[in-house]
C-alpha cells in the first residue's frame, strides 16, 4: 500500500526535528524542507535559515533517512514580514511579525510547495492541536503557540498536522535523545528570528524604510497625561505601551508608557492604573471556523503570555470587532494580535488598532 505523503518544516530546532521523526514512525512519506529566509544569516538566528540551523535539519533528515531541500524565500519575507514590522514600529504600533510569517511564509507558502509535490499535509513543530478541522491550544499550555496560528481558517487546518502538540517540552526532548538526533539539547530560539542581538531598535532605525518615514526616530518630549513635558527621548520607536524601563530618571513615581504619538515625535506616560483599559477594536480578522453571530463571548489574549480574559465582542459595520473585557487589562497595545478562543478552541483573532478609553 502506498504510503501518504507529506511535508515537514523544518527548523533545525528540536520541535521540528522531532515532528518529522513522528510522521516517519506513523508510516509518511515524508520530505524535509527548511526556509531560507535571510540568505547569509548568522548562526543563532532561530528559524530564518542560518547555515548552522540548515546544518542542523539536514543531519536530522539524514539520521531519519527522508528526503531534504532548503527553499530560498528571502523576497516574500522581506515583503510579506520585514517590512510591514518595521512599518507598524515606525507608525507607533508594535507589531506580531511571527504571526505574519505563519500566514504568509511558513503555511502560505509552504502549503502551495506541499500541493505542487503532491503532498496531501503539511507538518510544523508548532505546539497547538488540530481536532476535526478545529484549532485548539496545545496541551502543553506553556508552549501553546496558537496566538501565533490564529490566521488559519478550515482549507488549510485540513491539511495541518502538529505532531508534537499532544507533548510537552520535557517529551519532545526525550524522544529526541532517544532517537539520537543532533537537535535533541539544542537551546530555544530567540522570538523574533530575524532581529541580530534582540535590538529591534537598531534593526527599524537600520531599515530603507526609515529615512521614509522619519518622524519616529526623532527627538521628542516625553509628556504626563496632563500634557506636561516631564523629559525627552530619541525616538518614539524606542518605546511601546506599558513599558516601564528607559523612560524618565529621578522620578517619585514610577511612570509607565500611555501612548505614543509619532507625528508628533512624543511619548505619553502615565500611573499604571493609566495603562488598564476595557475596550477595544480589531482589524483584519480572520475566522477559524466562519464569522460568528455578533455579540458573542470569548476569552480574548492580547499577548503571547497574556491569559486569555473574558469578554464580549461585537461586530461593527465598519468590518471590525470591537472586544469589551469584563475586567480591565494591562497594556492593550495596537499593532499587536487579538486572538479570541471558547475553552481551548480558537475561534479567530486579528490586529489591535484602536483603544477605546
Amino acid at each position: 500500500m502506498k504510503k501518504e505523503r507529506a511535508v515537514v518544516a523544518m527548523s533545525g530546532g528540536v520541535d521540528s526535528s522531532v515532528a518529522a521523526a513522528l510522521l516517519v514512525e506513523q508510516g509518511f512519506e515524508t520530505i524535509g524542507v527548511t526556509l531560507q529566509l535571510l540568505p547569509g544569516a548568522p548562526t543563532g538566528f532561530g528559524c530564518c535559515g542560518s547555515p548552522a540551523d540548515i546544518a542542523d535539519a539536514k543531519a536530522v533528515a539524514s539520521r531519519l533517512n527522508i528526503p531534504h531541500y532548503v527553499v530560498t524565500t528571502d523576497e516574500l519575507f522581506e515583503d510579506k514580514v520585514i517590512r510591514p514590522f518595521v512599518e507598524s514600529y515606525l507608525q507607533g504600533d508594535t507589531p506580531n511579525p511571527c504571526a505574519l510569517c505563519n500566514r504568509f511564509v511558513k503555511f502560505g507558502h509552504l502549503l502551495g510547495l506541499s500541493q505542487a509535490w503532491n503532498a496531501r499535509f503539511l507538518a510544523t513543530g508548532h505546539y497547538a492541536r488540530v481536532q476535526d478541522g478545529k484549532l485548539y491550544r496545545a496541551r502543553d499550555e506553556n508552549k501553546d503557540q496558537t496566538y501565533f496560528l490564529y490566521n488559519l481558517g478550515s482549507r488549510e487546518l485540513s491539511r495541518l498536522i502538529f505532531p508534537v502538540g499532544e507533548l510537552s517540552k520535557p517529551e519532545v526532548r526525550n524522544y529526541a535523545r532517544r532517537l539520537g538526533l543532533e537537535t535533541a539539547e539544542k537551546p530555544e530560539s530567540q522570538e523574533i528570528c530575524f532581529i541580530p542581538n534582540r535590538d529591534y531598535r537598531g534593526f527599524v532605525k537600520s531599515h530603507p524604510l526609515s529615512s521614509q518615514m522619519s518622524s519616529a526616530l526623532k527627538s521628542g518630549p516625553i509628556k504626563d497625561v496632563s500634557g506636561k513635558e516631564i523629559g525627552r527621548h530619541e525616538g518614539t520607536v524606542g518605546y511601546t505601551i506599558g513599558q516601564r524601563k528607559g523612560l524618565v530618571a529621578g522620578l517619585m513615581d514610577p511612570k509607565y508608557v500611555v501612548r505614543l504619538d509619532p507625528q508628533n515625535q512624543t511619548v505619553i506616560v502615565g500611573e499604571k492604573k493609566e495603562t488598564m483599559a476595557s475596550s477595544f477594536e480589531v482589524s483584519d480578522m480572520s475566522w477559524t471556523c466562519g464569522r460568528p453571530i455578533s455579540g458573542g463571548r470569548a476569552e480574548v489574549r492580547i499577548r503571547h503570555r497574556h491569559a486569555p480574559a473574558s469578554s464580549e465582542f461585537l461586530l461593527t459595520e465598519s468590518g471590525r470587532v470591537r472586544v469589551h473585557f469584563d475586567s480591565p487589562q494591562r497594556a492593550i497595545t495596537p499593532g499587536q494580535s487579538a486572538v479570541l478562543y471558547h475553552g481551548t478552541e480558537v475561534v479567530g483573532g486579528g490586529t489591535i488598532r484602536e483603544v477605546l478609553r
